[in-house]
């Protein structure tokens, strides 16, 4: 019996999958699209982490807005300010998730 055998028959793994399934089926991404799931709050993340390391090899990407500060006088400046490809993972509002 190999090692990936052994993590399959657990009951961690299995409750793993269930949980994880049921939260990417509520985030589903349109069938046209490439990714599995979009606009999953931050507060799954760590499930997910565990999940693709046991379950299926997914990748995740993180997705969130330029951040925004009142300055006073009806002026704002950016604390954030990220590319249109990217953002940081403390940055975040939300993550997708993708076939690796």
């Amino acid at each position: 019996m190999q090692l990936g055998d052994k993590i399959l028959n657990t009951t961690y793994y299995q409750k793993l999958k269930r949980v994880g399934n049921k939260i990417a089926k509520k985030y589903l991404a349109h069938p046209n699209e490439q990714g599995i799931a979009k606009n999953i709050p931050m507060k799954y993340l760590d499930l997910f982490y565990k999940f693709s390391k046991k379950v299926k090899p997914l990748r995740i990407r993180y997705r969130g807005k330029s951040k925004l500060a009142k300055l006073g006088n009806g002026r704002y400046t950016y604390t954030y300010q990220r590319p249109a490809s990217f953002c940081h993972k403390d940055k975040a509002d939300s993550f997708a998730i993708y076939h690796r």
